[in-house]
């Protein structure tokens, strides 16, 4: 892929937010159950975008994720919600962590969520809840979503966290970029080589 065909797709990324209206274009799930608690991830879209990205992965015979009715996954009772019209919107999952990995990231999901305009703070304490995430720190949180899960050993999942906190925003949509594009499907295996040494 050339560095030309690399930036457009940045750019577009970076347009984000900007385009929907300032809009929150992510959202951070908590699920507890008494015993195990999970953090999923989702990217908000309007369904046109999102199956149009989908038609695109089956082209290249690539999964996409899974995509869910916005008031499926946001109730409207969650913070800043109202302040936005969500119809003809989806949440298209990015992953869900749990256990040691959960673990591992959760320094990474604090320093993202600090500074959210939104309360976040039910994310981080206990019980059922959800955020609302702008762009930034939904890609941020991206990174590490995707590049932790099929790490099998804390040192590297530990490392790929700070790694990603470390990087500065323009950092983030480039890997970002290459993480969920169709046409680059190694994206995800060269951050994880980038910042753990693992090439799984």
């Amino acid at each position: 892929m050339s560095i030309q065909h690399n930036q457009e797709q940045i750019d577009s990324f970076a347009l984000g937010s900007s385009v929907y209206g300032g809009r929150p274009t992510f959202a951070l799930v908590r699920d507890e159950d008494g015993k195990d608690v999970t953090l999923t991830l989702y990217e908000l879209l309007p369904t046109e975008q999102a199956n149009a990205r989908r038609r695109r992965l089956e082209r290249r015979r690539q999964q996409a994720s899974k995509t869910m009715p916005f008031g499926e996954i946001i109730d409207e009772n969650v913070d800043g919600v109202d302040d936005w019209t969500w119809d003809n919107w989806v949440a298209v999952k990015v992953r869900q962590l749990s256990g040691s990995r959960l673990r591992s990231i959760l320094q990474l999901v604090d320093e993202s969520l600090r500074g959210s305009e939104h309360n976040h703070t039910k994310i981080t304490s206990t019980g059922d809840s959800a955020v609302l995430l702008y762009e930034g720190a939904g890609i941020r949180l991206s990174l590490g979503f995707i590049g932790i899960k099929p790490l099998r050993r804390v040192d590297r999942m530990r490392a790929l966290s700070r790694g990603i906190s470390k990087m500065s925003l323009e950092e983030c949509y480039y890997w970002y970029a290459k993480c969920r594009s169709p046409n680059c499907p190694g994206g995800e295996k060269a951050l994880r080589t980038l910042l753990t040494g693992n090439r799984t």
